[in-house]
């Protein structure tokens, strides 16, 4: 015969619980500790490229500028390198103000050219950002009809 005796105060239930409360105690530390590089390097990456795509919208948007200040009329006999010479400074200005990095300062390198009757301004740069990730080439470039 078998006898089985239990208490009075439920001790007997409470004890299993209490001890694996106690083996786990450790094991959201170890959890947190796998999940946050993760998660920092996904929130890096999305802060990274997010500047990367501002970075590309301002260089298409000097090169526009400068193309459209570039091909305005201008009278006289020098009148091509007046277009190219404001076209460049209309977009250097643009991206002198408005570039954002978070390491060494972005700059980019404009070019403005006239080929027949076509304008074209683009805006090279490179952006570095993390140490993890790579070096990003961002260029821009716009093409215009003179009048």
């Amino acid at each position: 015969m078998i006898t089985t005796t239990t208490r009075a105060d439920g001790s007997a239930l409470q004890a299993p619980a209490t001890e694996l409360a106690r083996s786990q105690k450790g094991s959201v530390l170890i959890e947190f500790a796998f999940v946050l590089p993760v998660f920092l390097l996904i929130l890096f990456g999305v802060i990274f490229f997010s500047v990367a795509l501002y970075n590309k919208t301002v260089l298409t948007m000097a090169t526009r500028e400068g193309a459209r200040t570039g091909v305005v009329y201008v009278a006289g006999t020098n009148a091509n390198a007046t277009r190219i010479s404001n076209a460049t400074t209309a977009a250097t200005q643009l991206c002198q103000n408005n570039l954002i990095s978070f390491g060494d300062a972005m700059t980019a390198s404009i070019d403005s050219t006239i080929a027949g009757d076509m304008l074209t301004v683009s805006a090279n740069g490179v952006y570095d950002a993390f140490f993890i990730f790579p070096a990003l080439p961002i260029s821009a470039q716009t093409r215009m009809r003179l009048e």
